[in-house]
């Protein structure tokens, strides 16, 4: 298919896509937020273990060359500026991945939306996600745009112990260390190899009998997730061996992460060691830690905030199984052979 026989074929999707986007700056600006750029070019990356930043080199005048990435998202500049006094934020931009699969969900770059309040928590980001759905879907009514009818105005929150002891049969308290989930992925007969960590074991199980099941009849925020896989979130304050950390699906989609924001400086810089360490084993890049980040926290305060990728949102309302068909120009199409 040739690139302007993509855009012709999908040319609905991507007028619906501007009208979401609209929608969207809408609903944050009805709340007091304030749109804000961000750099896309960073010095250094975050330490995320399972994401591969695009690296790219960059020339002064003089020829000096400089090695950059393109940002997988724009969370560390969002924090800073949360640090130097900005109290309601969002940012809509471009993000990149590599190593990430051509169509589907997914596509090297792709638009994401996140918004932070300062004094707020993760209850309140729930709060916001599931109100900026309404507003988008009773939008595109109002302004009679086609769009798919949706099962998104009587959300359900679930809490990951709920939802495993639901979907996967078994009380999730009762396996939050590495040993004992090897232990459960064994006993359900997943095939499992001896370098495995907790949070490999948990998708083993999360991704193939919980997370199928999410989002299919209703929206649904899952909350509460092991605290060794929120690695910029908070413990929870009732029970500290889960984390202040949702996500969003709906129609079989994961739409958005969140989580009331870690602020303890120190302990933030202690987790990006480990990722880091564990990158290393793992024998992918490894990059120096963005210590004016960590200078930032000590200063940041109390905040919440969703990241939500709207190349999957622009799916939800198209009806569209396919990623590519919400792009003007996706991957697949640019380096098709």
């Amino acid at each position: 298919m040739s690139h302007l026989t993509h855009i012709v074929k999908n040319k609905k999707n991507l007028e619906l896509r501007s009208y979401i986007i609209r929608l969207i700056r809408e609903w944050l600006w009805s709340q007091g937020f304030l749109e804000v750029e961000t750099p896309i070019i960073l010095r250094l990356p975050g330490q995320e273990p399972f994401l591969s930043p695009m690296k790219i080199a960059i020339h002064d005048e003089r020829g000096q060359e400089y090695q950059g990435y393109l940002h997988t998202s724009p969370e560390y500049t969002m924090k800073k500026m949360l640090a130097a006094g900005f109290t309601k934020i969002f940012s809509i931009c471009k993000t990149f991945r590599d190593r990430e699969s051509f169509g589907g969900t997914h596509n090297p770059e792709f638009t994401m939306i996140e918004w932070y309040r300062a004094q707020a928590d993760f209850l309140q980001s729930m709060v916001d996600c599931e109100q900026l759905l309404v507003f988008i879907d009773d939008g595109l009514t109002k302004k009679n745009i086609p769009h798919a009818d949706l099962p998104i105005h009587n959300p359900e929150r679930l809490h990951m112990r709920d939802a495993w002891a639901r979907y996967a049969g078994v009380n999730l308290d009762d396996f939050l260390t590495r040993e004992a989930m090897f232990h459960l992925c064994q006993k359900k007969g997943y095939t499992l190899a001896e370098t495995e960590t907790f949070d490999d074991l948990f998708f083993r199980i999360f991704l193939n009998e919980v997370e199928p099941h999410l989002g299919k009849d209703r929206l649904t925020l899952i909350h509460h997730y092991p605290l060794s896989m929120a690695a910029l979130s908070r413990a929870s304050a009732t029970d500290p061996r889960y984390a202040e950390r949702f996500e969003m699906y709906s129609g079989g989609l994961e739409l958005a992460n969140g989580f009331s924001e870690l602020t303890d400086a120190d302990e933030q810089l202690r987790r990006l060691k480990e990722e880091k360490a564990f990158r290393e084993q793992s024998g992918k890049e490894v990059y120096d830690i963005d210590m004016e980040f960590i200078e930032a926290l000590r200063s940041m305060p109390p905040a919440s905030g969703p990241a939500l990728g709207i190349d999957r949102l622009v799916q939800l309302f198209g009806g569209c199984q396919n990623i590519d068909d919400v792009l003007s120009l996706p991957a697949s199409q640019l380096f098709s052979s």
